[in-house]
Order: C-alpha cells, then structure tokens, then sequence
C-alpha cells in the first residue's frame, strides 16, 4: 500500500481526536475568557445598570442596579450548550432581587428559561403608565422569555407566570388619581405575534393587559372589572376595556 493511501485511510481515524482536540481548546479559551465579554450580549433596553463585570465566562458575576437597589447576578457556565454554537448560563440574583434560571445567548437571540424567584414590583414601574404604583414583590413561577436578536427584536416565546399578593393599588383614570385594594392577582405571560403579552387577572377574569411590543412601546389596558374594586363601575361588561393607555419607549 502506498503512502497517500495510508495516509487516506487514517484521516477517518483521526477525525474524533480533532474534534475533541477543537472542543477542549474552545473550553480552554472559554475558561479564561474575562467575564466583562458578556457586556455586549446585554440588552440596551434593559431597565438595570449592569457593571463590575469579575471573574470569568465560565464562572463569573456582576454587580445589577436600578435606581438605589442593587444586587449581584452569579452565573455558570453549561458547556453542552456549546456544541450548540450557544452559551448557556445557570444564573442566580442576590441582594434586591432573589431569583434563579437559565440564559441562553446565541446570534439568534437569548432565552431565559425556568425563571424563579421574587422581584419587587418596583423593578417593573418603567412598564407602568404614569401614576400606577403596586406594593410588595412579585413571585416568579417557572417563567420563560425569549427575543430575537440582542437588541429589539421581535418577541420569540412567553410563558409561565407571576403571582401578586394583592393590596392597594394606585392608578390614574382621566388624568385623575384613584385607588383600588385588590386580592391577590396572577399576572400571566403570553405572546401576541411578535408583542409580548402580560395579562393580570383574578379568578373571575383579567383587569387589566400590558402589551410590550418589539420596539419597547407599552400599551396597558384596563378593564371594566379592575374599576368595580374602586367603586367606580359604570355598569358595562366586565371584559370591556375602558382605559387604554400608550408609553413609547424612553
């Protein structure tokens, strides 16, 4: 046999070592690649300040903060995300916000997934139209978010949920301040095309709907059964929408 036919014949043989050659210096690299890299995958839009960027891509942190709340984002590295072309992070928040989940980030967009945890409703008041004030927190129930592109792409995927343990609401109808004691509300996410949709309900039915849509605008409706807690019903049906209110992004 000559030469370049054995050499033929071992390039097949040789195959699987390349590849584990290739995938233990992506992980080599990825190990000692600085956390600070991970800026750039940070939405824009995103209402926290993320800075002091330590440790590594493997295994890193960063300090989060929103007005004077503050808190550190842990994460670490899921490296059978990789083969995927992916990078997929375990994540937990400490400090204002107490939560815990999964991010994936890839040229296509990112996805949080299995998201748990408590969040302050205040966190959420950018979302709000002008007026509108929720005591206490949020608690987070395996939601999942997911966006095309790091920036404002269209909305991918919803679901899951937040709970609200219900209390006196503040709000503004006809440029005029109201308030409302409400019991305790579900708000659940869902997609609308490309909007995403969070609609906060009772038992009984929604009261109110927030639409976010790709480009950061936020549409809130409020319906007929929200106002019936502040004795302000008209009488109509309880599904109706009665106030719609608009918020381009800032």
């Amino acid at each position: 046999m000559s030469d370049a036919a054995r050499r033929k014949e071992n390039v097949p043989a040789l195959t699987p070592y390349l590849i584990l050659g290739f995938i233990v210096l992506l992980l080599a690299l990825v190990a000692r690649a600085p956390a600070s890299l991970l800026q750039k995958a940070v939405p824009a839009s995103l209402p926290l300040q993320v800075s002091a960027w330590g440790g590594t891509l493997w295994h890193g942190q960063a300090e989060f903060r929103q007005g004077p709340e503050a808190g550190f984002l842990r994460w670490d590295l899921q490296p059978s995300r990789l083969l995927r072309g992916r990078l997929g992070f375990s994540t937990r928040a400490q400090g204002a916000l107490q939560l815990s989940g999964t991010v994936d980030l890839g040229l296509g967009g990112w996805r949080l997934q299995g998201l748990r945890g408590d969040v302050p409703v205040r966190f959420f008041q950018s979302l709000l139209p002008p007026g509108w004030s929720l005591p206490g927190s949020l608690e987070a129930e395996q939601v999942m978010l997911a966006r095309q592109g790091l920036g404002n792409g269209a909305w991918a995927a919803a679901s899951g949920g937040l709970r609200w343990a219900g209390g006196a609401m503040q709000y503004n109808l006809s440029g005029q301040p109201q308030g409302a004691t409400l019991p305790p509300l579900q708000a659940l996410l869902r997609l609308d095309k490309e909007t995403l949709v969070v609609t906060l309900g009772e038992a009984a039915g929604t009261l109110a709907e927030v639409r976010i849509a790709p480009d950061g605008t936020v549409e809130t409706r409020l319906r007929e059964r929200l106002l019936r807690y502040s004795n302000r019903t008209s009488g109509a049906d309880p599904d109706a929408v009665v106030v719609t209110s608009t918020q381009k992004p800032r």
